[in-house]
């Protein structure tokens, strides 16, 4: 996608999330998971899990023979990670990428025996994406995040001369937030 695709993109995607500049980065999460069934015309059931057995694995997304789709995302106690996750798999949405299609039995079988259902499912939701998908999705996901937080100054963030890029690292790796420590949307 050029540079001009992507900014418009980017606009269009943080103007019909339609942010207060209050909000929290929970919220912002939430949101995200609104709009993305929104686009999708179809119910989305987002549930976070300890993902550990999985390596680069952060999130997922699957469509299920019930018509829903389902989106696993770490179980970071971070909001700011976890939005970042909902935005990569929100990202491969936006991009026309399909997820993987599966059944309850198929995923546990096919993939990963030795995991839970769960797990499972997240594992699968990598086996239909190239690796340029997945950079396409995660350099949209990097300018959306970049426009959400860029001109915020959050809650559990000092105000700082440190760029921006530096400061959202930092966020991410803090680990804790004053917002909500744990628990689902």
């Amino acid at each position: 996608m050029n540079r001009r695709k992507l900014r418009k993109l980017v606009d269009e995607v943080a103007r019909d999330l339609d942010l207060p500049p209050d909000a929290t980065h929970q919220e912002a999460s939430r949101r995200v998971c609104e709009l993305m069934s929104e686009r999708l015309g179809r119910a989305v059931d987002v549930r976070f899990a300890a993902i550990t057995n999985a390596v680069c694995l952060s999130g997922a997304t699957a469509l299920l023979e019930n018509g829903t789709y389902l989106v696993i995302c770490a179980d970071s106690p971070s909001w700011y990670h976890r939005l970042h996750v909902l935005l990569h798999e929100f990202a491969h949405v936006l991009l026309k990428h399909q997820p993987v299609a599966l059944t309850r039995d198929e995923g546990m079988r096919r993939l990963a025996p030795h995991l839970l259902p769960r797990m499972a499912k997240i594992i699968a939701g990598r086996t239909t994406l190239t690796e340029d998908e997945e950079r396409e999705a995660e350099n949209l996901a990097d300018h959306l995040l970049e426009r959400l937080t860029e001109h915020r100054v959050w809650a559990d963030t000092a105000t700082t001369e440190e760029p921006a890029h530096v400061r959202r690292v930092a966020e991410s790796l803090e680990g804790r937030s004053r917002w909500v420590r744990r628990g689902d949307l």
